[in-house]
């Protein structure tokens, strides 16, 4: 039966709507046109997307994994009494520039590739400000790395202002990732994802209120203010910087465990999708079409053409 004839079950009930085929817990988004379109286009448009998603979401998942590990790496160090960086314990010479850029890099790579692929106002607004931060984060790297890289000969200077504003950065991103992931998740059968989001969210707030606890009573405020400073340890400010890491190493597991939900929930629906193409033998796109009609019985490279008269 024709999909595009009015009898047919598998006519869109609207435009851009189809009914024949829904992901659970999740639809096929509306199209801003009041067009008629092809069922068959949009289901593969549809596929492309959730491809994308589960690719970027990958990759941020991956990126964040690393940060995360660096991270608890550091903090058993800190707390066991060690003064050595992590890459002296770990023989790897230059680790933070390799850690740095994978998880910058990474991540950038992956918001990338989440921004701007779903017709939704919301999303494009927080995909598009995390893109934002993540951009800001690789202006940052390049400034703390701009010696080693040979990009300039002295030191750039405002080291402490440079450090803070990206853990400020990254409070924000953490929230901005938490809510995009576990968005995607519940959208696609996942609905404890939103509990999950919110828990990071509000991790992520509590971390950014003791963080800036921190940075207030670490930063020397005698004249002159600028540039920005920092003060030697005491015990409340060291007390207050072992508190941030600790939220930092927890919502960072909470972040990159969402991430890797929704890549994994973008991958399952594609995998029902295709075994329902399979099932019930769905109507292929246009590209697919003209393969089926290459290898019809009686056509192809099988068999040639019948002879005419």
């Amino acid at each position: 039966m024709d999909p595009k004839s009015p009898s047919s079950p598998d006519r869109p009930d609207r435009a851009g709507r189809t009914d024949w085929y829904q992901p659970p817990g999740a639809s096929v988004p509306d199209w801003p046109s009041e067009a008629w379109v092809d069922p068959v286009e949009e289901r593969n448009l549809f596929r492309s997307r959730l491809r994308r998603y589960r690719l970027g979401f990958s990759v941020l998942g991956l990126a964040l994994v690393v940060a995360s590990l660096s991270t608890i790496g550091f903090l058993l160090l800190f707390l066991s009494g060690q003064r050595a960086r992590l890459g002296v314990q770990l023989g790897i010479p230059h680790w933070e520039l390799i850690e740095e850029s994978l998880v910058v890099w990474g991540s950038l790579l992956g918001v990338c590739l989440l921004w701007g692929r779903w017709p939704d106002e919301n999303w494009l607004r927080r995909s598009g400000l995390l893109l934002m931060m993540c951009l800001a984060d690789a202006a940052l790297w390049s400034l703390d790395h701009a010696t080693t890289l040979g990009l300039v000969d002295g030191e750039i200077g405002h080291e402490w202002f440079r450090r803070s504003l990206g853990t400020a950065i990254g409070w924000s991103e953490f929230a901005l990732i938490a809510s995009l992931a576990g968005d995607m998740a519940a959208h696609l059968g996942e609905p404890q994802a939103l509990d999950f989001a919110k828990a990071a969210r509000s991790l992520a707030t509590t971390g950014a209120m003791v963080w800036f606890m921190y940075f207030y009573f670490r930063t020397s405020w005698v004249p002159p203010f600028w540039p920005l400073r920092e003060r030697p340890f005491n015990h409340g400010t060291f007390m207050l910087l072992l508190g941030w890491l600790v939220l930092l190493a927890l919502n960072l597991v909470q972040v990159t465990g969402l991430c890797l939900l929704a890549g994994r929930c973008c991958g399952r629906v594609l995998r029902e999708m295709a075994a329902e193409d399979r099932k019930n033998n769905t109507i292929p796109s246009r590209s697919e079409a003209g393969w089926e009609e290459f290898n019809r019985p009686g056509q192809g490279s099988g068999s040639g053409p019948k002879g005419g008269a």
